[in-house]
């Protein structure tokens, strides 16, 4: 059995979600979303490698997946998301994990079988296919299972 985190970074709320894959099954281990309020945002980038070190060491991950980001408009947040991703990776690079990229798109592909499905539809396919729990399960944390998930499947 492999433990694989798949990742949705955001600068204000980044989702976790960790899927156990055992030959062709796959289903939930853990989810949440790291909220990241908004205050400085060199304290917040703190406040995230903190917090993803602490899923790190919680949880026996063998692989991890990150979703890509995609080309805004806005030059500002695209550097923010950046630099949030760096961190994301710089947590990963210290454990010696190996980090794969997938493109929203794959993600939801993966996921639904279709490349431009909606984040609820998303959200409803990840319930399902992982046998998540009953509490509900933000649209952060079900885009990080998605991206765990679409690794899984890609790895076959």
């Amino acid at each position: 059995m492999m433990l694989i985190l798949g990742l949705d970074p955001g600068s204000l709320r980044f989702g976790i979600g960790i899927v156990a894959q055992e030959r062709r099954r796959f289903s939930y281990v853990h989810s949440e979303t790291i909220r990241l309020p908004e205050r400085d945002f060199v304290e917040r980038m703190r406040r995230l490698l903190e917090q993803l070190e602490r899923v790190l060491a919680a949880y026996p991950v063998g692989q991890a997946a990150m979703e890509e980001g995609f080309l805004g408009k806005n030059v500002r947040s695209m550097a923010l998301l950046a630099t949030v991703r760096g961190v994301a990776m710089a947590a990963l690079l210290r454990r010696g994990l190996p980090l794969a990229l997938y493109a929203p798109r794959q993600v939801k592909q993966a996921l639904t079988g279709y490349g431009n499905a909606e984040k609820e539809q998303v959200a409803r396919m990840a319930r399902m296919l992982l046998g998540a729990p009953p509490r509900k399960i933000g649209l952060d944390e079900s885009d990080a299972l998605a991206v765990a998930y679409c690794h899984g499947a890609s790895c076959r």
